[in-house]
């Protein structure tokens, strides 16, 4: 389209939010981070417009809250809101007549989905809902990264694990997941690490297991453990019955070969952070 994109990461600044309202991630609090961040651009590029794709009454912030969080940013009359623009008061840039105003929008949330969708429709848009969504409106996703954030675990590949619905948190910087559908098990082939621990059951249509750990801080005893914990927990989801032990393979993602271990089934109870 003839111009750069820069992407910038905010993860640090995230998992400071605090909880606010009986909320994990606020939305003002998140809208404050990113919009504190592009000020800072703003200024030093000295930009003439920074835009937003914010809604009014989205997150509990209304025309007041948005308008009073540009004030605090030093952004007042800088901020484009295109979706919601004709509620707000105009920007320098509509003042002076480098945008048009009357190509903006009203939405408000009690309308924005049906006129999204009339609107995607109009340009020939698929008004399918499968665009970018915020994970951190999960309250279980949410608990799961404060969770974790606590061990100072969190990368990118990380984050996407705790997107799978069976997760166990087996101590500080311990995670098993398991997938159990074969669409889940497409999504974590792609997420094992070299260093990760690979679980199955020798049999067709087993779920998939992916232990990770601080493996070179454990001792070989601990290590053996906990792979047997994992590997009870897989039998277990699997749904196989507690009367006798079953076979388990596994193996470090970067060993050529593949050891079996003999287990009984078990679940243990989800760390009260990881209960949905």
């Amino acid at each position: 389209m003839g111009f750069s994109l820069r992407c910038i990461t905010l993860k640090r600044a995230f998992l400071r939010l605090p909880q606010e309202d009986g909320m994990l991630f606020p939305c003002r609090a998140c809208r404050r981070i990113l919009l504190a961040r592009a000020a800072r651009l703003f200024r030093r590029r000295r930009f003439d417009l920074l835009i937003t794709g914010e809604i009014v009454g989205k997150g509990g912030l209304g025309q007041a809250e948005l308008l009073a969080l540009d004030q605090e940013l030093g952004l007042n009359g800088w901020v484009l809101r295109p979706l919601s623009a004709k509620l707000l008061p105009p920007t320098q840039a509509e003042q002076e007549g480098v945008v048009a105003r009357e190509q903006f929008l009203d939405l408000t949330i009690s309308d924005a989905e049906v006129r999204l969708r009339q609107l995607a429709l109009s340009l020939g848009l698929s008004p399918q809902a499968d665009g970018r969504y915020c994970l951190l409106r999960d309250p279980v996703f949410a608990r799961r990264c404060q969770a974790f954030a606590r061990d100072g675990t969190l990368t990118a590949n990380f984050v996407r694990l705790l997107e799978f619905p069976h997760l166990f948190r087996l101590g500080p910087g311990k995670l098993l997941v398991i997938a159990s559908t074969p669409a889940e098990q497409v999504r974590l082939q792609e997420l094992f690490l070299p260093e990760d621990v690979r679980l199955y059951i020798p049999l067709p249509g087993s779920p998939l297991g992916l232990l990770r750990a601080p493996w070179t801080k454990i001792r070989p005893e601990e290590r053996a453990e906990l792979i047997r914990q994992a590997a009870a927990h897989l039998l277990a989801l699997a749904g196989f019955p507690q009367d006798r032990p079953w076979t388990v393979c596994f193996r470090a993602e970067e060993a050529e070969e593949t050891a079996r271990l003999q287990v009984w089934p078990e679940l243990l109870q989800l760390r009260e952070a990881l209960v949905k």
